[in-house]
């Protein structure tokens, strides 16, 4: 399952965004906060650590845009 501590602790170390007073509702790709060339290792990682697939489709903002919107994503995804 992918928690919200993972994906703040991925967003920092793995791409490099200043997390502290980040909002998990704040919006990431919209803002260019993260870009759309981070947005491979970003589905790389959430597919190791939710332990599915996610299918071209799905990559979108109403799914990515926030940390938020991750975690429903994957709650989804692993139902």
């Amino acid at each position: 399952m992918v928690s919200e501590d993972a994906i703040f602790e991925f967003l920092e170390t793995d791409l490099g965004l200043e997390v502290d007073g980040l909002d998990s509702a704040d919006p990431l790709f919209s803002t260019g906060a993260v870009d759309s060339f981070a947005l491979v290792s970003l589905i790389l990682f959430l597919e190791r650590e939710g332990g599915f697939r996610i299918n071209p489709a799905d990559v979108n903002l109403d799914n990515l845009d926030s940390v938020e919107k991750m975690l429903a994503f994957c709650e989804r995804m692993a139902a």
